[in-house]
């Protein structure tokens, strides 16, 4: 049995000791990090849940010339792997699976000014990469298809005017695929998008209504013709599996019917509603029998993506090729990459010094650049070790650690740096250590959150042991080791 935090009644002074007692094994702490993975799934709102230092750490507050110093800095030598993230927060209907920062769009005007401010936050910080190629530009969101035909050539012109995309590598963009009309597909492709991600999640109708999604029956199948016929180069299709009455038949009906109009990647997404989701806060709970269908759904899902051709990628989902996967998303790990996040409830990496996420909420995003402020949440800085940290932990999620990589990116052994956590992982079977690489041996999902933070810098777990039982608030719940176990 799992216990997890709440804000009700204080239990017994014996219980909360017992479970002091079982964190804080010096050898076995699987205990502590099951609460840690709980409370990064249920505080981190940016999609990043293996950053490191995890962001409800993040204490540093009115950081904003911490972050103009940190890019100055960083911007002043040549970054080969460069990625610019946008968020755009607005949605037609805010869907009961979201954990992203998103938000209904109430009218046009309110999506007119928050362009203002996303221009007025590119300028404050757009001179600092005058001189440095963007290598991978990512449009999130939210729903960025919500944008007009003539909001959106307002959006690329303005990004075009101050980064230099000449080298590229990557425009990925989201969408919804009733709002991906083919005149926004043909100024997409004008644009230079060549990464299109369809947000699909099921084609039963009864399914995406009991969501909250807005989609109409048809939609998907026009779209994905459309965005092949004006020549995109590469197009994503995501799914959820397990969603509220899905059942096992109607997620196959819809996977094998994506797979018939031959998309270059499939995502297959586990539904996981943390506190973050809408289905959470309206008291709605997965049952142990639903995790199971979804853990079987989720495994037969990826069986007919093999066999139709789609293989595994390091770093990524099932694809046709290597080409088709999220390149910004695989610098970040493999390379160790800075990215600039634009938008309310977007995150930033400045590799070596400084982790930082704009405010979650539109009106503290706006009001902090009224008042020409950059509109930062909260900032953690950075030595090398939590880099190191973040590298191992992330290459160990998606793939695997190259040691010589590490080695040319830090300029140390990985084997001297974390000899002791090599070791404790070895003996219990969750690693296995190369002359070349450290590779993960993790049963699931749930296994990597637990033994990955075997990592964490002890200091830092330390402070964790502290904050949360000085609180001293839990809650019994018989299903967490069930959920943890599958936790994305």
């Amino acid at each position: 049995m799992l216990l997890l935090f709440y804000d009700g009644p204080y239990l017994s002074k014996k219980l909360v000791n017992e479970i002091k007692e079982r964190c804080r094994m010096p050898k076995n702490r699987d205990f502590l990090f099951k609460l840690i993975s709980k409370k990064i799934a249920d505080s981190d709102f940016s999609g990043y849940t293996f950053q490191y230092p995890p962001l409800f750490s993040w204490k540093e507050k009115e950081a904003g010339e911490k972050v103009h110093s940190a890019w100055r800095k960083k911007m002043a030598k040549n970054n080969k792997y460069l990625g610019l993230y946008v968020h755009i927060p607005f949605c037609k209907t805010r869907c009961t699976y979201c954990r992203y920062f998103s938000k209904k769009l109430d009218n046009n005007k309110e999506l007119n000014d928050f362009l203002g401010f996303l221009k007025k936050e590119i300028t404050f910080l757009s001179p600092y990469f005058k001189k440095q190629k963007i290598h991978t530009l990512y449009i999130g969101g939210g729903t960025p298809s919500i944008l007009s035909e003539s909001q959106l050539k307002v959006f690329f012109e303005f990004l075009y005017k101050n980064f230099d995309f000449a080298q590229c590598r990557q425009i990925v963009f989201e969408g919804n695929p009733d709002l991906l009309t083919l005149a926004k597909l043909k100024l997409l492709k004008k644009y230079k998008v060549n990464r299109l991600t369809i947000g699909v999640q099921s084609l039963d109708q009864n399914v995406i209504e009991l969501a909250n999604r807005f989609q109409t029956s048809g939609s998907f199948q026009r779209c994905i013709r459309d965005a092949k016929r004006v020549g995109i180069e590469t197009i994503n299709v995501d799914l959820m599996v397990g969603l509220p009455q899905q059942s096992g038949d109607s997620f196959l009906k819809t996977l094998e019917e994506v797979i018939s109009f031959d998309p270059d990647m499939v995502h297959l997404h586990p539904f996981f509603p943390t506190n973050l989701t809408t289905f959470t806060k309206d008291n709605q709970k997965v049952s142990f029998q639903e995790i199971k269908k979804r853990e079987k759904m989720s495994e037969l899902g990826q069986l007919i993506l093999k066999k139709s051709g789609y293989n595994e990628n390091d770093f990524d989902a099932s694809s046709k090729g290597s080409k088709d996967i999220n390149f910004q998303l695989s610098d970040a790990i493999e390379h160790n990459s800075s990215f600039l996040g634009l938008g309310p409830g977007a995150v930033s990496h400045v590799a070596g010094k400084l982790r930082y996420a704009n405010y979650n909420n539109l009106e503290a995003y706006s009001e902090a650049l009224k008042k020409n402020k950059l509109p930062i949440l909260a900032a953690c800085s950075l030595k090398s070790r939590e880099d190191m940290i973040y590298y191992v932990t992330s290459c160990l999620r998606y793939s695997k650690v190259d040691k010589q990589k590490f080695s040319e990116i830090f300029g140390k052994n990985i084997d001297e740096i974390f000899a002791k956590e090599i070791a404790y992982l070895l003996k219990r079977k969750k690693i296995e250590n190369t002359a070349e690489f450290l590779l993960p041996n993790f049963k699931n999902l749930g296994e990597y959150t637990v033994f990955s933070k075997y990592f964490y810098d002890e200091k830092f777990i330390i402070s964790l042991e502290e904050e949360f039982f000085n609180n001293q608030r839990f809650l019994k719940n018989e299903e967490a080791d069930a959920l943890f176990m599958d936790l994305i």
